[in-house]
């Protein structure tokens, strides 16, 4: 029985923007997976995950300590934003089960309630944490 080479058990990150094309094999995110690699090596697949890079969005810095949190000391499937450009009354969702970003148009009102919602959070992300 031949034994998969270190590549066939990783799946594929394929990063797109308008000026740059990068692919990256990455491990699997939990035992499910693996196995679901597993089968795709049997019949000479791979795994690739598209991530249009070509999107972005303003938020504070304390922000990127809160999504790093969200994903890495909980379940959390999913980290709301607001988009803090001006002119924008945007949400942005991204998950973590697929890697993707998802921008959704709001009313000034219902930004203005997240914005406001969100500000609240991040006090407790203004300062790093040392652990």
């Amino acid at each position: 029985m031949n034994k998969p080479d270190a590549l066939s058990l990783k799946k594929f990150i394929l990063y797109l923007s308008s000026k740059s094309l990068t692919l990256q094999s990455v491990e699997p995110t939990d035992s499910d997976e693996l196995k679901e690699l597993k089968e795709l090596d049997k019949k000479g697949l791979a795994k690739v995950t598209v991530i249009d890079t070509t999107a972005s969005f303003i938020t504070y810095k304390s922000m990127l300590r809160k999504f790093i949190d969200d994903f890495s000391n909980s379940d959390c499937v999913l980290s709301e934003i607001a988009d803090r450009s001006q002119h924008s009354y945007n949400l942005i969702q991204i998950y973590a089960s697929n890697i993707s970003l998802r921008k959704h148009g709001l009313t000034p009102e219902q930004y203005q309630q997240l914005a406001h919602e969100e500000d609240l959070i991040l006090e407790d992300y203004e300062k790093p944490s040392r652990k």
